[in-house]
């Protein structure tokens, strides 16, 4: 048996043998699948480092010290790590293998440290609370007809007029604290009977002004919203966290905050159905595009993993999404060539490095000409546009030479482990799944759907993927999406 299966099975036998309540914490540890510890603050007699242990070779369960290195500047509210008088190390929050445990490390008496404890994280009772909530207006079937033209044609039988709520609710920030989210609810109204319940996930963007509460249109949020709702599916549309209510950076294809504001909006969702004694028949259905086809997929494993007593898939279509982050990302963001979003890339470091700690100032690892110019644009204020045309577009051109060559290279980095975590693609669904993905996609790659699909084919899950000829990145959304409605379809019971 392999170190790394090895550890993972101590984990998950400690696991069994109960869960605790993280901390708070501020950052998160990185646990590589080579067993390579990174910790990005970690308090000591005062001062603050950060450090990089290593597994002993033949062990799995005790960390060689491989580095520490004083950070130039205190950590944000507070460090990850703390080490006492007698060298016990207290790790609130650690990723590995993209699931979140708390641990604790003890010396071994050979100069290194060993597992001494560990803990799954277990999140705090009042995820998923409503909040706020505000009717937004109402459209009958014609006015969606006569809007959406064309593709309201293709779309079906659309028989109902829509609600569209405005909703406020309680989800988890990326180190486990609540925080405030949003989005938008669909509702058909006057159905005769119970109705599915149909989450949406929309694809990236910068812009606060364009979060789906804010203006639907932006996003295709409103035509999720309408069409869906109009052929009898209760339609949610998270905004995701850094929008709408929820003012902290958006943590940009980050599982575990994408899968919590999905599936917290779920909850909300349902309970306002109770509540409201709106008819819920408890089928549930994922879909998303881009970012949002990851976020999908994320959250379609947090629900099979976590929540499968209480909220069955029926059916879930991820959508060109950028699910190989650490292989098929990766490669073409250290490409010489030319790329149409240029922003994704300088997106992921800026996030990462928020929840990862990697460097006191995100700007040591961008290129010089640039560093400034991309923190400044990515405030909330610039969309997506405007960010592409002040990038160049070569993903090369955007980073520091240091972390370039460390990528390039193949070395250990933070960063890389860190994608490697946030691949969402290493695990067996158990819930009816289809990959939809375009073959000329040119901006998340094709490759990402085929890495995907042949993992789960090799641990034996039943995943079809679909191979669209619609075009580029762009031109495919609508195409897919109303491939992927087609196929819900058949398998919902729309009233």
């Amino acid at each position: 048996m392999s170190v790394t299966n090895r550890l993972r099975r101590f984990l998950f036998a400690l696991g069994l043998l109960g869960t605790c309540l993280v901390p708070s914490a501020h950052a998160v540890g990185l646990l590589s699948q080579e067993l390579t510890l990174f910790l990005p603050w970690v308090e000591f007699q005062q001062r603050t480092y950060s450090a990089l242990l290593s597994a002993k070779s033949g062990t799995g369960l005790s960390f060689a010290l491989d580095g520490i290195d004083e950070r130039q500047d205190s950590a944000p509210q507070g460090a990850l790590a703390s080490v006492s008088a007698d060298l016990q190390v207290t790790l609130p929050l650690v990723s590995f293998g993209g699931e979140l445990y708390s641990a604790t490390l003890s010396p071994d008496g050979e100069g290194g440290f060993q597992v001494a404890s560990a803990a799954p994280f277990v999140a705090p009772q009042a995820r998923g609370a409503v909040s706020s909530l505000q009717l937004v207006e109402i459209k009958t079937v014609n006015q969606i007809l006569s809007e959406f033209g064309a593709i309201a044609l293709a779309a079906g039988d659309l028989r109902y007029d829509v609600a569209v709520y405005r909703v406020g609710y309680q989800t988890l920030d990326p180190f486990g604290n609540l925080t405030p989210a949003s989005g938008i609810v669909g509702a058909p109204l006057g159905v005769p009977g119970g109705v599915p319940l149909l989450s949406v996930q929309h694809g990236t963007i910068a812009s606060r002004a364009d979060a789906p509460s804010v203006d639907p249109a932006e996003t295709g949020a409103d035509l999720a919203l309408y069409l869906m709702g109009a052929s009898g599916y209760l339609t949610l549309v998270p905004d995701y966290l850094g929008f709408g209510d929820s003012t902290i950076v958006h943590p940009f294809v980050q599982a575990k905050t994408l899968a919590w504001s999905v599936i917290d909006l779920i909850r909300a969702t349902r309970s306002l159905a109770v509540a409201n004694s709106y008819p819920l028949n408890g089928q549930v259905f994922l879909v998303g595009y881009s970012e949002g086809g990851y976020a999908t997929m994320a959250a379609q494993r947090e629900i099979e993993i976590y929540h499968g007593r209480g909220m069955t898939i029926t059916a879930s279509a991820p959508m060109a999404g950028p699910y190989d982050l650490s292989g098929t990302m990766l490669d073409l963001a250290l490409s010489s060539d030319p790329v149409p979003s240029p922003l994704y890339f300088p997106y992921v470091l800026l996030a990462y490095n928020g929840i990862y700690g990697f460097d006191d100032d995100v700007r040591n690892l961008l290129a010089p000409a640039y560093g400034d110019t991309i923190v400044a644009l990515f405030d909330g204020e610039h969309d997506s546009s405007t960010i592409n045309a002040a990038l160049p577009s070569t993903p090369r051109d955007l980073y520091d030479p240091d972390l370039l060559a460390a990528l390039d290279s193949g070395a250990y980095h933070p960063l890389r482990a860190a994608l490697e975590n946030n691949d969402v693609y290493r695990w067996t669904p158990v819930s009816p799944t289809r990959l939809y993905h375009c073959l000329g996609d040119d901006q998340v790659p094709y490759d990402n759907a085929t890495v995907a699909h042949d993992y789960f084919t090799a641990v034996g899950a039943d995943v079809e993927l679909v191979t669209l000829l619609f075009g580029d990145h762009s031109q495919c959304a609508v195409p897919a999406l109303l491939a992927g409605k087609a196929w819900f379809d058949s398998l919902a019971e729309l009233p």
